[in-house]
């Protein structure tokens, strides 16, 4: 069990997965070599860990959608089993509302028909397929907020996320990943907390190269760094999918009041409805969050389903609904 300090450490770690210790001790108001020995030591054991990938949309011609496979019962698991293993995926959960996975994926306009109707189509027991365009993230996994910290600590950490570059990347004029940039991104997706010193040795360039580099990429949103982790780790157990439908009018501003929930993880406009993935201690507590927004201007109804199992959260595949270990890679990163 994570006692408060590594609890805060975690939570930390959400907000900005390249904090030094320096800064995370300066914000708890701990001893860094306390804070250095705690993070490493949760690195190490994986309770968190650190993953870096580029934007597919800074790869190649992507759009952004999000995918509901349905199953079978006993075919859930060997789809979601395949579907993690796709380079197009980047989370993938089993709900308990229905027999179903839901998928983030990033696709070509052209591979989309190929990608249901002549490979996932043919997995034994799929009984339906749903694709919708994600219009807009009010909040993506990197700017989750669980009240283990104050607002105030969160953005001593970092400034608040971007989450418009996850949909509008290409929309908003950012350029694709050049040779030595995709370079540094593999570097990056191999330890999310690379020191400098490390990532320049790696691209044969100087300390202060790799630095600006390093730091366009991840406020252009061309680069993504994000603490993973099951939220049960730092006390929210309950995992869900709410589905909220507002009057057109009010849709974005019930999205914003969303995003700034605690409990929520992420939200997004899915095909004008608006998808959030909660994490809270209780039902309780989730039954709360559900009456507050329903109570919000414009919202004309809230539907929740648990989430019964994980195969892939932020490109990393699960292995029988466990974070894989990765040999402890990522632990020592920056001071």
């Amino acid at each position: 069990m994570l006692d408060d300090l590594d609890r805060q450490i975690v939570a930390a770690l959400i907000r900005n997965g390249r904090a030094p210790w320096r800064l995370i001790a300066e914000v708890l108001g701990q001893q860094e070599r306390t804070v250095a020995r705690r993070g490493n030591r949760l690195l190490a054991s994986e309770e968190v860990r650190v993953q870096s990938f580029p934007s597919p949309a800074a790869l190649a011609p992507v759009d952004l959608y999000m995918l509901r496979v349905a199953a079978e019962p006993s075919a859930v698991t060997s789809a979601g089993s395949w579907l993690a293993e796709r380079p197009e995926t980047h989370w993938i959960s089993a709900l308990a509302g229905a027999t179903e996975c839901l998928v983030e994926l990033f696709l070509e306009p052209v591979a989309v028909g190929p990608f249901l109707y002549d490979e996932l189509a043919e997995l034994d027991g799929v009984r339906d397929l749903s694709l919708e365009p994600v219009f807009e993230y009010y909040r993506t996994v990197s700017g989750w907020r669980p009240d283990v910290l104050t607002p105030e600590q969160y953005e001593a950490l970092s400034p608040s996320e971007h989450p418009q570059f996850a949909t509008r990347y290409a929309e908003l004029g950012m350029p694709q990943l050049d040779e030595q940039n995709r370079a540094l991104a593999e570097l990056l997706r191999a330890n999310g907390r690379i020191t400098i010193d490390e990532l320049a040795a790696g691209l044969g360039v100087s300390k202060a190269t790799a630095s600006r580099r390093l730091e366009t990429l991840i406020d252009d949103g061309a680069v993504f760094v994000r603490a993973i982790l099951d939220p049960s780790s730092i006390g929210y157990p309950v995992e869900g999918i709410l589905t909220v439908r507002a009057e057109a009018p009010a849709l974005d501003a019930a999205g914003r009041y969303i995003a700034d929930l605690p409990a929520t993880r992420w939200a997004a406009n899915v095909s004008g409805r608006i998808l959030v993935q909660t994490a809270t201690r209780t039902l309780a507590e989730l039954r709360r969050m559900m009456e507050g927004i329903a109570a919000h201007p414009g919202v004309t109804g809230v539907d929740v389903s648990l989430v019964a199992g994980i195969f892939k959260r932020s490109t990393v595949a699960y292995v029988d609904g466990k974070l894989p270990r990765a040999g402890g890679a990522g632990t020592r990163g920056p001071q």
